[in-house]
């Protein structure tokens, strides 16, 4: 789920080209405050707190950021890019209201038509979330996006980014809000900066952000009068099933990165539902998990302190009571995160690598047969023979294709 690794060799080979062309590489265009009027701040959800624009990058610069990742379907930047750093209000699991960031992004042009909103995957690390990472995620789903004319607005979540409180990792209602009142404080910039704010919104994320495409988009089709509606939906390898699908497949330690997986999301689910950690991760894990999920600690350093098998991370009693079917507050909380039960209004495409083994393809195909059965407009498109970070170079081209070809209609 960490797409920073796929993109580091491009990146770093693109710094050469950024001082070959003249560009400060994490300021280009310089770096200020945005001034605010009083009426577009305030305290409560959605509200800003501030902004900053980090970024302002031609059209052509912009194409070499994307060309570097090497995207197996090219796409072609049309537009300028400024990028801005937006601080703003959300309520967190516990009710309390908190101050979160996220990255949004326009492209340089008079009409604004369209709205693109990223999740991205999973990351234990507050300085590579979109908003906070240089030449990294942000910039380049920046030029993906607000390139080809959309804006974007792109979610640290919580516990990343500025944010310095626990990440609560795959919770759904708490990743709900943060995502949604982001688009309202986005909303509000874009209304000071431009003076118009789209009516078609997009939503694309990857692997944990997967999970909360479809989480936001039931949460606005649910309302009698959403803030926002929902034009359609690219889900990008996303953990949908987390009873059922994730946690076994993660408990198999087929890949190095299920154990990472199965601590965050321990460490996160002990702290929102309240129940000691110890209880269901094994010593000397108990203690070093909240420790290593602190938002500073690297990728690396937190794999090499947790176990080869994923089953020797939790405890004895958890595992007697898992394997022998009883109920427990731990699976209780996974079905309660699991985002496969509802009925989509808005077109949704489900997007998998055939060799995932991170993120089954099974969560696409069983969410593609549940909703359609309902009466879903949906479809799950397999990208080819792709393992889970691939599997998203892939997917991003399509998904953004296909939203262009609905804007069009």
């Amino acid at each position: 789920m960490r797409l920073k690794r796929v993109l580091i060799a491009a990146l770093l080979a693109l710094l050469g080209l950024a001082s070959a062309v003249g560009i400060a590489v994490h300021r280009a265009g310089g770096t200020f405050a945005v001034a605010l009027p009083a009426a577009a701040i305030g305290d409560e959800p959605g509200d800003l707190v501030a902004a900053e624009r980090i970024g302002k990058y031609p059209a052509f610069v912009a194409q070499y950021f994307l060309d570097s990742v090497a995207l197996p379907e090219a796409l072609e930047v049309t537009h300028g890019i400024a990028l801005y750093r937006v601080r703003y209000h959300t309520t967190n699991f516990d009710g309390s209201v908190v101050v979160a960031s996220g990255l949004v992004a326009l492209p340089n042009k008079r009409e604004l038509n369209s709205v693109v909103s990223y999740f991205h995957g999973t990351n234990a690390q507050r300085h590579t979330a979109p908003s906070q990472s240089g030449l990294g995620e942000g910039l380049l789903v920046a030029a993906a996006t607000a390139g080809l004319g959309h804006i974007l607005v792109a979610p640290d979540y919580i516990g990343l980014g500025e944010s310095r409180d626990l990440h609560p990792y795959l919770h759904a209602k708490t990743t709900t809000a943060t995502c949604i009142d982001l688009l309202r404080a986005a909303r509000t910039l874009v209304d000071h900066l431009r003076g118009v704010w789209p009516t078609s919104l997009y939503l694309v994320g990857f692997s944990q952000g997967g999970h909360a495409t479809f989480a936001v988009q039931r949460e606005l089709e649910s309302q009698p009068e959403p803030p926002f509606q929902v034009k359609a939906t690219a889900a990008i390898a996303g953990p949908f099933h987390l009873l059922e699908v994730s946690f076994p497949q993660a408990l198999t330690g087929e890949t190095d990165s299920h154990e990472f997986y199965l601590a965050y999301i321990a460490n996160a689910y002990a702290h929102i539902y309240q129940h000691p950690l110890e209880l269901i991760v094994a010593a000397p894990y108990a203690e070093k998990v909240p420790v290593l999920f602190d938002g500073d600690h690297e990728t690396e350093e937190i794999a090499a302190n947790l176990p080869d098998d994923p089953r020797d991370l939790f405890t004895s009693d958890f595992l007697k009571a898992y394997d022998a079917g009883k109920p427990h507050w731990f699976l209780e909380a996974f079905a309660e995160n699991s985002v496969d039960d509802w009925t989509p209004s808005a077109p949704v495409r489900i997007y998998y690598g055939e060799n995932d083994v991170d993120v089954l393809p099974e969560e696409a195909l069983r969410a593609e047969a549940k909703m359609r059965e309902r009466g879903a407009d949906i479809e799950a498109i397999s990208v080819g023979a792709f393992d889970h970070n691939t599997s998203v170079l892939h997917a991003i081209p399509k998904a953004l294709r296909w939203f262009a070809e609905l804007e069009n209609e």
